[in-house]
C-alpha cells in the first residue's frame, strides 16, 4: 500500500494551520492495509489530504523520478511511466530510453535531408554551369557539330532503310539534314556557311530500355531528376561504344525498330543539354518521313518549339505555316520543319515527299537565333495583298 500526503490549501494561514503539524508531499509503503487506512485517518485529522493506493505485485512510484507515481505506459516499448517522463521526452508519452532513441533519430533523419538538399543543390549548380556551357557552343557562324548515334537490332543492320540512311551520296542519307539546314540559313542570312555538321556513328547493336521521364504532373524536381537520368542513360550507351557525347555541340539518339504505331511519335528533343532522341520505324518505307523527324527533333535541340495542335496535329496558322502571306493561304506549298506535314486546308494536310518541301518558318528562325523576333512577328500580321517573304521556288509537283 502506497500512502500520498499532502498538506492543506497551500495558501493557508496560521490560524488555518494551528493544532496542527505542516506536512510536506511524502509517500509511505507499507504492505498493512490497515495500518495504511489508520495512518491516513491521523493525517487527515491533522489536515493533511492523505490517500491510500494498493498496488498488487506492481511498481507505481517511478524509479527515475520519486516520488512521482507511474500512470501511463511508453507507447515504443511498453513501460511503465510517469507524468516528469513525458515532459522530459517533450511531451511525447515515451520513456527516457525511447525519447533518447527518437530525438537520435529525428537527428540523423534531419541530417539526411540536409544532406540531400545539399546534393540536390550540386546538382542544380551542375546543370546550370552545363546549359550555359552548352548555349556557348551554339554559334551557327562557326558551325554546330551534332553527333548521332545510331542503334538498331541485329537483324535489321542490312535493312534498306538503314542502309540508305547512312549512305553520303546524294540527297537520301542523314548527312542531307546538314545540307538542308545550310540552304535554310542562307535564306534568311545569306550567308554561305556550313551552320551544321552531322557525323554519324554506328549503327551499334543494343536492347534500348531508357528509363521514364516521369509523369506531366510530378514535381518539377522529380521531373528535373528524371530527365538527368534519362540523358545519362544515352551519354552511357555512346561510351560503352567508345564514343564521347560531351565533344559535340549537339547529340541525337537514333533507334530503328519495328514496333506498331508510330514510332516518330516518341522522339524527343531539348535545347536544355543539346540533346535528340529519335525513333524511327523500319516498317515506313519513307526515307524524307525519317530525314524531317530527325530535322525536326534538332530543331528542338536549337531552341525551337512545336508548331502543330497537340490534339488535333494540325499545323497552327499562322507560325505554323511556311509562308503565312501566301495569296491564298491554302494550299501551303512548303510544310514548316517544326509543324511537319504540308497544308492543304485548314483541316487537311499531306506528308512531304522530300525536304526539299520543307521550310524553316520565321518563328522558328527567330528561335535559331537567324532573324530578330520582331521581323518575324512582322510576317504574322494581317496580309495585304501583296506576298512578302523570300523569292519562291515553283512549287513541287506531285
Amino acid at each position: 500500500m502506497v500512502i500520498h500526503a499532502a498538506s492543506g490549501e497551500p495558501g493557508a494561514g496560521p490560524e488555518e494551520r494551528r493544532g496542527s503539524a505542516f506536512f510536506p508531499m511524502v509517500m509511505l509503503t507499507t504492505h498493512n492495509r490497515e495500518e495504511a487506512e489508520s495512518l491516513a485517518a491521523r493525517l487527515r485529522e491533522r489536515g493533511a489530504t492523505a490517500a491510500v493506493i494498493a498496488a498488487v505485485d506492481h511498481r507505481v512510484i517511478c524509479t527515475r523520478h520519486p516520488p512521482h507515481l507511474l500512470g501511463r505506459h511508453c507507447r515504443s516499448c511498453g513501460a511503465d511511466i510517469c507524468a516528469q517522463c513525458r515532459l522530459d521526452a517533450d511531451g511525447h508519452r515515451l520513456c527516457v530510453t525511447c525519447a533518447a532513441l527518437e530525438r537520435r533519430r529525428v537527428r540523423n533523419r534531419r541530417l539526411r535531408i540536409l544532406f540531400s538538399v545539399f546534393l540536390f543543390s550540386v546538382f542544380l549548380y551542375g546543370v546550370a554551369r552545363w546549359q550555359r556551357g552548352e548555349e556557348a557552343h551554339l554559334d551557327y557562324t562557326t558551325g554546330v557539330d551534332v553527333a548521332v548515334f545510331q542503334f538498331a537490332a541485329e537483324a535489321d543492320l542490312d535493312h534498306p532503310l538503314v542502309r540508305t540512311l547512312n549512305s553520303l551520296e546524294g540527297k537520301s542519307g542523314l548527312a542531307r539534314i546538314a545540307d538542308w539546314y545550310a540552304g535554310e540559313y542562307a535564306r534568311y542570312t545569306r550567308s554561305s556557311v556550313q551552320p551544321v555538321r552531322i557525323h554519324l556513328f554506328g549503327p551499334w547493336v543494343e536492347p534500348i530500355a531508357p528509363p521514364s521521364l516521369g509523369e506531366p504532373d510530378d514535381p518539377w524536381w522529380k521531373l528535373a531528376w528524371a530527365s538527368s537520368l534519362y540523358v545519362q542513360y544515352w551519354h552511357g550507351l555512346a561510351r560503352a561504344r567508345g564514343a564521347e557525347p560531351e565533344a559535340w555541340d549537339a547529340r541525337m539518339y537514333v533507334v530503328y525498330g519495328r514496333e506498331a504505331g508510330d514510332l516518330a511519335a516518341d522522339s524527343r528533343g531539348s535545347n536544355q543539354g543539346r540533346i535528340a532522341v529519335t525513333f524511327v520505324s523500319l516498317d515506313d518505307p519513307s526515307v524524307a518521313y525519317a530525314q524531317l523527324t530527325l530535322a525536326h527533333e534538332l530543331g528542338h535541340v536549337f531552341g525551337a518549339a512545336d508548331q502543330y495542335d497537340p490534339v488535333s496535329y494540325l499545323s497552327q496558322a499562322p507560325r505554323g505555316l511556311a509562308e503565312p502571306r501566301l495569296k491564298p493561304v491554302f494550299p501551303q506549298r512548303y510544310a514548316e520543319v517544326m509543324a511537319v506535314d504540308r497544308p492543304l486546308s485548314p483541316e487537311r494536310e499531306v506528308e512531304v515527299r522530300s525536304l526539299d518541301e520543307v521550310r524553316v518558318g520565321y518563328q522558328t528562325a527567330a528561335s535559331f537565333g537567324w532573324i530578330d523576333q520582331e521581323q518575324a512577328d512582322y510576317y504574322y500580321r494581317p496580309a495585304p495583298d501583296v506576298v512578302f517573304g523570300p523569292p519562291r521556288p515553283e512549287p513541287p509537283t506531285r
